[in-house]
């Protein structure tokens, strides 16, 4: 395959396509097999919790977590979300960041009562696809953070209970027939290596998972996985991405890897998780097709609000390993035709979509 001349091609609009174009983009080629990963956006960083250190201080940031997750609106967000996947048209989705965020009244005395889902970003999202014609299903939802009804502040005087549960979530087509596209051997797993925060009302766990499915396309199979690696320490994360690659990803089948790895591809200096995969002889669809383009995929501003895009690295990843050839790779997302009729951006990330060719043996 010349390489060079689909990068040719590609690189001098990757980053600057709209969706409709980019769709064009991962229509060329001998294989037709499109994966994308799409991390899209929880609203919010944690960022107050993270660093409360009175309990006063956690419960203003348990409020001030709702209220950036209310202001990035996550229902329009969704539809957002739901017009790239449209457009990508991939058979296989993996997102992370999937968030469902509950709230409740606050007694002083009895604590935490009964709350109410707020937002459930992957109805939301479902239903956005469906509105528009397209046809995926859950295939796998694994739960990565859940955290119980919390108390919460909002200044001056507004208390409340939080609760919100994150999920990674592999979508898979279901308009296509069995002898073309089929799933099957949905697995899960929490990573051994996780992060955990010390607060002032406890130890804060923060857990890592990834899901896979079996995958057989016009028979021809694969192992396809999604994961979303530990950001705040570099250490974990790199234990984390050697326990994938002893775990699921040990396998004599050919591997798709379409996940938030949180480890910086580019620019340099590239993180040493990165460098672990490509050494371990995984691929880089990306690197592949066009090697001189930035691809920077994260991140925009916490409220996702921001007029011009900010996105300055490269971390959402689709690798390959086994007898799978990339033919070509686009960015979703990314422009300010994505954004919503409010002025934000679909996810503090863009999402990335990979035309793949599954080779026989």
């Amino acid at each position: 395959m010349n390489h060079r001349f689909l990068w040719a091609v590609n690189a001098a609009v990757l980053l600057a396509a709209t969706a409709s174009s980019a769709t064009a983009q991962l229509s060329k080629g001998k294989g037709d097999l499109r994966v994308m990963t799409y991390n899209v956006d929880e609203g919010t960083d944690f960022f107050e919790v993270a660093s409360a250190t009175t309990q006063e201080e956690f419960l203003v940031a348990v409020g001030q977590t709702i209220s950036q997750v209310r202001a990035t609106n996550p229902p329009a967000r969704m539809q957002a979300v739901a017009n790239q996947i449209v457009a990508a048209r991939p058979m296989l989705v993996s997102l992370q960041e999937v968030d469902q965020w509950s709230s409740g009244p606050f007694d002083p005395v009895a604590g935490c009562g009964p709350v109410t889902v707020e937002f459930d970003m992957l109805q939301e999202l479902l239903d956005a696809l469906t509105a528009q014609g397209a046809h995926y299903q859950v295939a796998l939802k694994a739960t990565e953070i859940a955290f119980p009804p919390t108390p919460g502040l909002i200044p001056p005087s507004t208390f409340l209970c939080v609760q919100v549960a994150d999920y990674n979530v592999i979508l898979a087509r279901t308009d296509l027939s069995p002898s073309q596209f089929e799933w099957t051997n949905p697995q899960s797993g929490q990573f051994q290596n996780i992060l955990v925060f010390i607060t002032p009302v406890g130890t804060l766990p923060v857990p890592r998972v990834w899901c896979s499915v079996d995958v057989n396309f016009h028979r021809r199979p694969f192992r396809f996985i999604n994961t979303h690696l530990e950001s705040f320490d570099a250490g974990i994360r790199e234990l984390q991405a050697g326990e994938l690659r002893a775990g699921p990803a040990d396998t004599s089948l050919p591997v798709i890897l379409a996940m938030d790895s949180n480890s910086q591809a580019a620019p340099l200096p590239q993180d040493p998780t990165y460098m672990d995969f490509i050494g371990a002889g995984y691929n880089d669809a990306w690197s592949e097709i066009a090697p001189e383009s930035s691809g920077f995929t994260c991140c925009q501003a916490q409220l996702v609000n921001n007029p011009v895009s900010q996105l300055y690295q490269r971390i959402d990843l689709i690798l390959t390993r086994g007898s799978i050839e990339a033919q070509n790779i686009a960015l979703f997302g990314a422009t300010p035709t994505s954004m919503t009729p409010g002025g934000l951006w679909p996810s503090d990330h863009a999402g990335v979509a990979a035309q793949l060719n599954v080779e026989g043996n």
